[in-house]
């Protein structure tokens, strides 16, 4: 939700939130490195989530998005407040959402006339990039890994915990060098300071998509009970290893020349799917074995923990004969910090389910199947599913802070559908607006038929995803 500091100086009880953007070609080498990084990152309690991609769609120039923040979110946030521009030619900066108080670091050309068109308000250094990693004689990927340095010095990370990260890059010369030159030539403010360790002393762990995918079918089979949960609060490193490992062997990853670049995650049994990089034709063949499947769409990273789960949950309990978990594109290619209590308590065991509500316990219906959150009569409701569920509820929290009254509602399975979840929740609002992902836009066709309450579509704009700043300026909100 950047940029929220405006170079203004940081107060100890300031809430730090930031988005980050390294653009350009170099920047794909780094993500073993900054890996590493966010890892060390999570561990002392930051809220961390990055993205790869591509701006623009495939053909677009390599983007490494990252999200910071002291408290918990749940998408990539919008806006920039740092941009580091790795490409040749000067960077446009309109693309990139820069405002007022973000700052800019590119490597310029000799060429005065390359120096960008900066919107009013961003803050532009020049680093020579290219330069250092000659210097250093790591030109191969010394460049990324020289902004890397210059970017995490700019942010505050301390002289010797910088030293020790220089071992995790392919290019540590390039890295001391760039933290060097940030140091020696950048006038940093105190605003892009990260703290050190949060209040409360919880740590967290830093997961990809695939891990968390191994992670719910690991924890699904694990035996350890209460210990288990000890193990994960007490060394969190070792509990990952342990499931990661004990589900190795039991999870079978397919492909299918019919489906090109999707991938199947398949369990014991194979009951339990799922399901990436597919359209809707593909993940309904992986399904057709099933006489009346149950089909989740995960929200986020951890999300994928949890639905692993409560599908082996509805497995034992003789409540579905197979289920599908439905990870979209921009998910597949994410990692996301989750607090190790919060994971504890998402493993732990729960013995009682209701066969009437999806054979789970009611607190688990409520917190796997669906959420509900803002006011409890809203002047507008959106209802979300997958990854467009963060937007919506940093949107939601965008829009209260505002004074407005709204409301979300959080449904993660889409078949079967309970419609009178959905009935209830638009009769507490004045208007209802389905809110579709980027990459589908067609979960609303699978449950649509029988619901009769007048209602709205968002969908995302044309060539790039929804924000929650495009949800705050929709009509009755911050339209003027």
């Amino acid at each position: 939700m950047a940029p929220l500091t405006s170079w203004l100086p940081v107060r100890s009880n300031q809430a730090f939130d930031f988005v980050v953007k390294i653009v350009g070609a170099p920047a794909s080498g780094l993500a073993q490195g900054w890996t590493r990084i966010a890892r060390s990152l999570a561990r002392q309690g930051l809220s961390v989530m990055t993205q790869t991609g591509r701006l623009n769609g495939r053909f677009g120039e390599y983007v490494l998005d990252i999200r910071l923040a002291t408290r918990p979110f749940y998408s990539m946030g919008h806006g920039c407040d740092v941009l580091v521009y790795l490409g040749k030619a000067v960077p446009d900066c309109r693309r990139f959402g820069l405002q007022p108080g973000s700052l800019l670091l590119w490597d310029p050309s000799s060429d005065p006339r390359s120096y960008p068109m900066l919107p009013s308000g961003v803050v532009a250094y020049p680093v020579p990039f290219k330069a250092l990693s000659i210097q250093s004689r790591e030109e191969l990927d010394g460049k990324g890994c020289a902004a890397l340095g210059a970017l995490l010095h700019v942010l505050g990370i301390s002289e010797d915990t910088l030293h020790e990260w220089a071992a995790s890059v392919s290019a540590p010369r390039s890295f001391a060098s760039g933290v060097a030159f940030a140091r020696d030539e950048i006038e940093k403010r105190d605003a892009y300071s990260i703290p050190s360790v949060r209040p409360d002393g919880r740590s967290g762990l830093l997961l990809s998509c695939e891990q968390a995918i191994l992670l719910g079918y690991g924890v699904s089979a694990c035996q350890c009970r209460t210990g288990c949960e000890i193990d994960l609060v007490t060394s969190p490193a070792r509990w990952t290893a342990q499931h990661l490992s004990l589900a190795g062997p039991m999870v079978s990853l397919l492909a299918s020349d019919g489906y090109p670049g999707m991938q199947v995650y398949r369990g014991p049994q194979g009951k339990v799917l799922a399901l990436l990089r597919g359209n809707n034709s593909a993940m309904a063949s992986c399904l057709k074995a099933f006489r009346s499947p149950t089909i989740f769409v995960a929200a986020d990273v951890p999300d994928v923990i949890r639905l692993v789960k409560a599908g082996h949950h509805l497995i034992r309990n003789g409540l579905s004969d197979g289920v599908g978990v439905l990870i979209e594109d921009g998910l597949a290619s994410r990692q996301q910090s989750i607090d190790t209590w919060t994971l504890a308590d998402w493993i732990r065991p729960r013995n009682s389910f209701d066969p009437d509500r999806d054979g789970l316990a009611q607190s688990d219906a409520q917190n796997t199947m669906i959420e509900r959150e803002g006011d409890a009569e809203a002047d507008i409701g959106f209802v979300a599913w997958g990854t467009v569920q963060g937007v919506v509820r940093d949107a939601v929290a965008l829009c209260g802070s505002f004074g407005l009254n709204v409301a979300g509602l959080y449904p993660r399975r889409i078949m079967p559908f309970h419609h009178e979840d959905l009935e209830s929740f638009a009769k507490t609002v004045a208007r209802l607006v389905i809110v579709e992902s980027s990459w589908t836009q067609g979960y609303w066709k699978w449950i649509r038929p029988p619901f009769s309450c007048d209602y709205a579509t968002l969908t995302p704009p044309q060539g790039r995803p929804l924000t929650p700043m495009d949800i705050f300026l929709r009509e009755g909100l911050g339209a003027v």
